[in-house]
């Protein structure tokens, strides 16, 4: 849906990241909705372990019909890290509790995330700041307010099928559960480096969340 620039803020000098809406869905509504709740979702929340958005604006101009304005973070999404195979049990841990508190930070302004999946979680490398690892939490596209999720939202599937909750896969009202739900499967595969569940079939996963016990983790 978009792309992403470093850049620099002339009257400030800092350097930040501009996330751009692809120009072919400068007329799709929902497109731009979903743009425009991620900027909105991530302003609300301060917070160490999630993005920080800076601005955000829209227009009818064909090459840039929105844009973000948030942190630019040096790090690299979790799922490519995870292609070397699981982590150890210490550091696996440490980047949850990150994780964890990013989105109970969400949870207490009554945001739920939606779609919480290693792809949308950035692992930034030690610095001068922190002796170990640390997360970021971004992609708030999917999000949405506790209080918005009624029984008007019954029927709309949103997240990714590998890291949702029944509940979701099912299209009913969502709560924090479901967020809980969505970090247990990616606690799983960062400790075994594997999904909990998989199948050749989006209805083959979604089956498994729905009927079947996660396999347990090797010894």
């Amino acid at each position: 849906m978009s792309i992403v620039y470093r850049a620099r803020r002339i009257q400030i000098g800092d350097e930040v990241a501009v996330k751009i809406l692809l120009p072919k869905f400068a007329t799709d509504d929902a497109a731009r909705f979903r743009f425009r709740r991620e900027a909105g979702a991530a302003a609300m929340l301060r917070h160490p372990n999630i993005i920080t958005i800076y601005d955000f604006a829209e227009s009818d101009h064909e090459t840039i019909p929105a844009f973000i304005v948030m942190d630019l973070i040096n790090g690299a999404p979790l799922r490519e890290l995870l292609n070397s195979g699981r982590f150890p049990v210490e550091r696996a841990t440490r980047l949850m509790r990150g994780i964890c508190a990013g989105v109970a930070a969400a949870h207490k302004r009554g945001i739920v995330h939606r779609d919480l999946k290693p792809d949308n979680i950035l692992v930034v490398a030690p610095d001068d700041v922190s002796e170990f690892e640390s997360v970021r939490i971004v992609d708030f596209g999917f999000a949405k307010l506790v209080s918005d999720v009624d029984a008007s939202a019954k029927g709309t599937v949103v997240g990714t099928p590998f890291y949702m909750s029944p509940e979701q896969c099912l299209g009913q009202p969502l709560d924090t559960r479901s967020d809980v739900y969505s970090l247990g499967a990616t606690f799983y595969e960062i400790l075994s480096g594997e999904r909990p569940f998989t199948s050749e079939r989006v209805s083959g996963i979604i089956n498994k969340h729905l009927y079947e016990d996660v396999p347990p983790l090797a010894g």
